[in-house]
């Protein structure tokens, strides 16, 4: 096949699958799920989202952004093609702003955080993005990690979980935060919560068994462990975590 046919069928594709704003949000189940990297957030996307091309690929936006590219995901949706004189059913800019903000207001906007000391550690050992565990000792990692997303395949300069769930003014603006480590008590919570639109399941995936993260205690020193301790404080403390 030539590479213009090959060009002309995922064109068509595309074409035939229907827009989605991200993989975070889900029209049909009126849900919004903030997917901060290596909280366990494989497992729930692989349930929640929606087909389609979405306009921002990217999983991993947080609620700020979510809520801002709904007014771009209606402003596409509601510009097509004119079909009729005189025109009808179009909606204004106030319409499609208005539009965006209740949606955002009602959907359900849930999101999933983990201990900083475990997840530092599947950060270190991560086989996608950045792999460091044969390059440099966890000791110079934890030196040099400064943000949420370090080794991440896509880095953001979000410096704790925290920033993915906060509006302007540093509060956070989530219905509903679980600890990965107690999912199976949150996909109950979750169900009820959403009048079972959204119903979880306990999935393993994208798990790595080369990582060190479920004995991460293991791993640390007394001077690695306080780094990360100062690094996250504002997660330790907001999350009620212990090493």
């Amino acid at each position: 096949m030539s590479i213009s046919s090959l060009l002309k069928k995922r064109l068509l594709k595309r074409e035939s699958l229907p827009l989605i704003l991200n993989e975070a949000v889900n029209f049909e189940k009126k849900a919004i799920f903030i997917a901060i990297p290596k909280t366990g957030t494989t497992t729930v996307r692989t349930q929640l989202r929606q087909l389609g091309e979405a306009i921002i690929p990217n999983p991993h936006l947080n609620i700020m952004q979510i809520r801002d590219t709904l007014y771009t995901y209606f402003l596409k949706m509601s510009l097509r093609k004119n079909l009729e004189y005189p025109t009808k059913e179009i909606l204004t800019d106030l319409d499609i702003r208005i539009n965006s903000q209740e949606t955002f207001n009602s959907f359900f906007k849930f999101s999933s955080v983990r201990n900083p000391w475990a997840r530092a550690v599947s950060l270190y050992f991560r086989r996608e993005g950045v792999p460091t565990s044969k390059k440099i000792s966890f000791t110079n990692f934890c030196e040099n990690h400064l943000f949420a997303s370090d080794t991440c395949r896509q880095p953001t300069l979000h410096r704790n979980q925290l920033d993915w769930l906060v509006n302007e003014s540093g509060d956070i603006i989530m219905d509903y935060v679980y600890k990965v480590e107690n999912f199976n008590e949150a996909i109950k919570e979750i169900n009820d919560r959403t009048e079972g639109r959204v119903q979880l399941k306990y999935l393993s995936a994208n798990t790595n068994p080369n990582s060190k993260s479920k004995s991460y205690h293991d791993i640390y020193t007394d001077q690695t462990r306080k780094l990360i301790a100062k690094r996250f404080e504002k997660d330790i403390d907001t999350f009620k975590y212990t090493f």
